[in-house]
Parts: structure tokens; sequence; C-alpha cells
């Protein structure tokens, strides 16, 4: 297989968020604990990164100077103390309250939110990569990981006026294009993978033609799919060729995964065939989450692939049934797909620091039950 085939493939995938304070906590303990078997290594979105895309409310919309707020959470939900337990936030419209929200002042006619703050955290986080790479500690072949919340997840939930989001998804997307070139300025492209993260768009999916959230369209969800697919494609357009792009499709863990009711694998599949046809360059890899005891049903989409040398992570790795379920999840894939990776079904941030070893030596045994290293070790 050519260098240019065989980028973006390999046994594990780390999906982002790591429980550590620092970059070089969570770099060193991937690096360390998984050598060459991950393809590339995020930084864990530490510190104000840690609460995923809450990091654009805190520091983007909440000081930009062309934005009002509508709601305000209270200190506790901003800093991830309180949530809603999951069964409650799995409905449609539950639990409004713990949102916040914005509006574009009247008569701002040029919408522009700046630095956003990806770059200068990449930049830096890269530094300690590059030094913990050569001393050896991450091997060498791995990449660097910057994951990204795609344009719905970014802006939908923070954005109570509909009627004003086409120039919001705009100058979204067109500042964190502006972040990924600024990224390239430090981080060579063949260091580089960017992934970006679906979260709200698959939680918006998949409960069809109901609404999340009030402020949200009346959309059926084929009017749902074509916007975020859209919205995806332009967005993905902005990542050079020479960078590996990957796609997660996530079902989210706030108030505990899944988010909604997940009963297959269709969305995530029907979602990675349209990607990869309207994104007009090279989609690396996708990760779809696999629940604890997927059946046949569950699986069975995945022969509707159509996805080309895309490479598929199925999010596989439940720590609490260890390497026995992991070991029997991979042997049901295996009916589906010739070859693929692993991964958990979202990042670690919200786990704790001291079981991260155990989850990591748990990816590193189910690899070697996967088809492309049983190949290599006969």
């Amino acid at each position: 297989m050519s260098d240019e085939a065989s980028r973006g493939r390999g046994a594990a995938l780390l999906v982002g968020s790591l429980p550590f304070e620092t970059v070089q906590e969570g770099l060193r303990a991937a690096g360390a604990g998984l050598g060459h078997d991950v393809i590339a290594i995020p930084d864990g979105e530490v510190g104000a990164r840690k609460m995923w895309c809450m990091f654009l409310a805190t520091d983007t919309y909440a000081s930009h100077p062309d934005l009002i707020e509508t709601r305000h959470p209270s200190p506790e939900v901003i800093a991830n103390e309180d949530k809603p337990v999951a069964d409650e936030h799995a409905r449609p419209g539950a639990a409004e309250e713990y949102h916040w929200t914005f509006r574009v002042k009247d008569g701002v006619d040029e919408l522009d939110f700046g630095d956003l703050g990806y770059a200068q955290a990449a930049q830096q986080s890269y530094a300690t990569f590059r030094r913990l790479r050569d001393e050896g500690t991450i091997a060498q072949g791995v990449r660097f990981q910057v994951s990204l919340p795609a344009t719905s997840s970014g802006t939908d939930v923070y954005f109570d006026d509909r009627d004003a989001w086409p120039r919001i998804h705009a100058a979204y997307a067109a500042a964190m294009k502006r972040e990924i070139a600024r990224m390239l300025e430090v981080i060579p492209a063949e260091d580089l993978v960017i992934q970006l993260d679906l979260a709200w768009e698959v939680v918006d999916l998949s409960i069809g033609d109901e609404r999340y959230f009030p402020w949200w369209p009346d959309e059926t969800f084929e009017q749902k799919f074509e916007r975020h697919v859209g919205l995806l494609a332009d967005l993905a357009a902005g990542v050079p060729e020479d960078v590996v792009l990957g796609l997660h499709w996530c079902y989210g863990t706030w108030g505990g995964w899944p988010m909604t009711d997940m009963t297959s694998l269709a969305l995530c599949v029907r979602l990675s065939n349209e990607a990869v046809r309207r994104i007009p360059r090279r989609v690396d890899y996708v990760h779809m989450p696999v629940v604890e005891d997927p059946d046949d049903a569950f699986l069975a989409p995945l022969r509707d692939l159509d996805i080309g040398d895309t490479f598929v992570y199925l999010g596989l790795i439940h720590p609490q049934d260890g390497l026995a379920g992991a070991s029997r999840r991979i042997a049901q894939a295996r009916e589906y797909l010739d070859e693929f990776g692993i991964g958990a079904v979202c990042g670690f941030g919200r786990e704790d620091p001291e079981s991260l070893g155990d989850i990591l030596r748990l990816h590193q045994a189910a690899a070697r039950e996967l088809p492309q290293h049983r190949g290599a070790e006969t």
C-alpha cells in the first residue's frame, strides 16, 4: 500500500480529549501507552478547551463586541459541574436552561469572529509534541491531531436567532479556515491531522423531524441532513489536501453517552457516504461509535458503506467490559468490514486520570485482535 493510500490508517484512534491538566501529561501518556498503534495524538484539549465547544462561548462569543447575550447558564454549568442526566437530556427540548445563547447586534453588516484560539493552542502544543517525539516518548511517524467542532456544532447551540444562521455559519467557517491556515504556519502539513467533530449535527439528525431546542428550525430529517452536510463540505474544503482529514460522528456524552437513541450505524454510514461524495478533497478516515451490545441489525448498515479508500475507525472500546467485550465486538464487525481500526465512542476528558493507563492498554490489547495486526504477525 502506498504512503498516500495508507495515511490515516492505523490500529487505534484517540478521539480527542484526555483527563489531564497539562498538554505534556496527555501527550506523554498517549505516546508511551500506544506507540505506533495510534495514527496521531491530540493534545488532550486541556484548560479552557476541556468543555469542548463551550470554549467558543467563554473565549469568543461572550466577549465579542457584535454579539449580545440572550441566555446565561449558571457558573456550575459553564464549568461542567452541573448537567442534565442522560434520560432527561435525550428528550428534544429538555435542558434548554443549560445552554448559553447569543444574537448578532442590530446594524452589524459584517460579522467576523476573529481569532478563535485553536491555532494558538495547536502551535504551542505542537512544540511539546515535537520535543516528546524527538525524545522517543512519541513514536516516529505519529502525527499531531487537532479536533475541531464542525460548523453546526460550533454555532447552532449558541445562536437562537435562526434567521441569522446563514451569516453566522459563514463567519464561523471563515474563522475556522483561518485557524487551520495559522496552524500550518508552524506545523508541517505532513505532521498534522485535522478531525472535524460533528456532535450537535448527529444529535439533531438522530431525532428525525423533531427539534432538540425550541430555537432550532422546524425541518424534516432530509432538510436537516442537507444543511449539515452542506456546511461540513464547505468547512472541510478549507483543510489542505496534504493534511490528513478525519470525521468523527459523535452522539455526545454530556449527561451520559449516547445523548439520543442509537439503534444502528445507519446514520453514520449515510453521513460517511455523503460526506465522502461531497467534500472536494480526500477524506482519510471516519469514526463511528458502537454500542456495548450491538446486534446484527446495528452493524448491518456497514454493508452499505461506499467511501472508497476512506478508512473506518469503530468506537467499540467500552472500558467497563474490558478486552472480552472489545474482542466480541471486533469479531462481530469483521463480518461486515475486512479492515478497520478501533477507538472509544468519544474522548476521555471526563474519565479519572488514574484510569487512563488501563484504558490505553485496553486499546493496545484490542488492536492485536484486528485483522491487519494478525496478518502482520503470521
